[in-house]
């Protein structure tokens, strides 16, 4: 046979058998993803590309070596260099909290604004916003412990929170078993450990080149060819199956026990005992927050948040029930839970000198929509309602800050501290033990040296009912509350150093106390027996 009639031979038998190739593969396309390939149908690579060469998006959220993690956008003061400073012409407050105080901050400003206006003031306000979402304490004290470190200055520090303390707190913990101290969801912003590194590096350069197959598919001039088509979207879909993978693998990972995103392994508890916990670390916050405004000559008021799910606190109406009302979801578990523990804690606050509000009934009176989704946020309304709650309890501060010559701050802190009458002494030595009204046991030692708080203290307190006692206790017949003054957040105070502790529940008959050295022996003790 002649060449020339091999040739077109041949090139004719290529192409019957690619269009047959061709043929088949519409086929099998149509059957295993349907219409995309000889019906006219819309081209699959239509959709929008994915881009793989670009720079990713900045991350929401930066670790922050202070405070913990911080959002990143510009107009946190966190951002700021060098920190606000006080001038003459200013009253500069530091506002602290969660996603409700952020949201608050435009509201806030207009309001006390208009106080300053209707009161004729020559001083105007500058609100430093330092609130973020999720934060929660200890984290707004470290932001004001780092300003003032930084040579920041505030006339007035004002903290609203109490909802992320509680939920955020409990769920990370019941959830990914982070310790309550850390910020919410530290797990994701702490960063990967080498595996898990290499591991999202290979997750990584499979995107790139099933971006690069989509690409493909799209450009190509055999784009059209059903047989193109099939090998390409094998090829993406093998791909897909493989990220999947490691992606089970580096989730595996992550869920791992690790001391850097998840806290001390002790820790690892459920939401029931976290809930108490984190009531304690907010209150101590509180009172942190309150001795760091003293040492600065700058007033603190701190607020409870309002919520819907503070039983009684507002009327709610027909939209916020269908809509913003949520008892048996996360955030109404966990508020519901968690708010009364908070409030348990305000007349110890307002004891020891804090302006302290509980702003959970400010609500009471309206039964229009305030609530604007089913964790906690306002509308306007709402905000506008808690700015002027807010400001209107600050008016003490305010008057005094907004004149020409502001005095000193009235330091109700410091009176605080100096011990009133306690109420009923139970133990005379080192210490003198009282019993308060409300179930708690106040040690308070007069002349008192850093020296004198360092040894640890025995607690051994024997219950009417024996069946109180913890299982492993009911062979010593006591039960055993030893402390330390830190772990009890005492304080020493112009030469005289007291603690609280809250007694058990259970009804006690007798109670020993007093301070050991281990190994050493005990340095004094005392006892007393209650009457039937």
């Amino acid at each position: 046979m002649p060449f020339r009639k091999k040739v077109l031979y041949y090139g004719l038998m290529l192409l019957l058998t690619l269009l047959a190739l061709e043929g088949m593969a519409r086929i099998a396309y149509y059957a295993a993803y349907g219409p995309g390939y000889g019906g006219g149908d819309k081209d699959v690579f239509a959709a929008p590309l994915v881009p793989f060469d670009s720079e990713a998006a900045p991350p929401r959220w930066i670790r922050h070596p202070f405070s913990g993690s911080v959002r990143n956008w510009p107009n946190n003061a966190l951002n700021e260099m060098p920190p606000a400073r006080r001038r003459e012409d200013t009253v500069v407050i530091g506002f602290l909290g969660g996603s409700v105080a952020e949201h608050l901050v435009p509201y806030l400003r207009r309001a006390l604004n208009r106080w300053f206006a209707a009161n004729h003031q020559p001083r105007q306000p500058v609100v430093i916003h330092l609130a973020m979402g999720s934060a929660k304490q200890p984290q707004q004290t470290m932001m004001i412990a780092h300003t003032l470190l930084l040579g920041g200055e505030f006339d007035l520090i004002v903290n609203l929170d109490g909802f992320n303390e509680m939920v955020d707190n409990a769920y990370q913990d019941a959830e990914y078993g982070i310790f309550p101290v850390f910020p919410h969801s530290w797990h994701n912003r702490e960063g990967l450990t080498p595996a898990e590194e290499l591991l999202a590096g290979r997750i990584g350069r499979l995107r790139r080149e099933q971006a690069r197959l989509i690409a493909a598919g799209a450009t190509s001039p055999l784009r059209r060819s059903a047989l193109f088509g099939l090998a390409n979207r094998y090829r993406r879909e093998s791909i897909e199956r493989r990220i999947i993978q490691l992606n089970h693998e580096l989730a595996e990972g992550e869920a791992a026990y690790s001391l850097e995103k998840h806290g001390p392994r002790s820790w690892r508890e459920g939401a029931e005992e976290v809930l108490p916990a984190a009531a304690r670390i907010w209150y101590r916050s509180s009172l942190a927050l309150a001795r760091l405004a003293e040492l600065v000559a700058a007033d603190y008021y701190h607020f409870l948040q309002p919520n819907q799910y503070v039983p009684g606190a507002k009327p709610l109406s027909a939209e916020e029930l269908e809509l913003h009302y949520k008892p048996q979801g996360v955030f109404g578990v966990y508020a519901g839970k968690g708010y009364p523990l908070l409030r348990a804690f305000s007349r110890d606050l307002q004891r020891q000198g804090v302006n302290y509000f509980d702003l959970t009934g400010i609500f009471a009176d309206h039964p229009e929509t305030l609530y604007r989704d089913a964790c906690c946020h306002l509308n306007p309304r709402g905000n506008e309602l808690l700015a002027a709650a807010m400001v209107q309890r600050m008016e003490p501060a305010l008057l005094r800050l907004s004149g020409e010559k502001p005095a000193a701050p009235v330091s109700a802190l410091a009176a605080a501290r100096r011990p009133a009458e306690p109420d009923r002494l139970l133990v005379s030595g080192a210490f003198q033990v009282y019993l308060q009204e409300d179930a708690k046991l106040r040690y308070v030692r007069a002349d008192c040296a850093p020296a004198d708080m360092e040894p640890r203290f025995f607690l051994h307190l024997t219950p009417r009912d024996p069946a109180d006692l913890p299982p492993h206790r009911r062979s010593h017949g006591y039960d055993n509350q030893d402390f330390s003054f830190a772990e009890t957040f005492g304080y020493l105070w112009q030469g005289q150093c007291q603690t609280l502790l809250r007694l058990p529940n259970y009804p006690v008959a007798a109670l020993r106390t007093g301070q050991y050295i281990p190994y050493a022996g005990e340095l004094w003790a005392g006892e007393f027996s209650f009457p039937e």
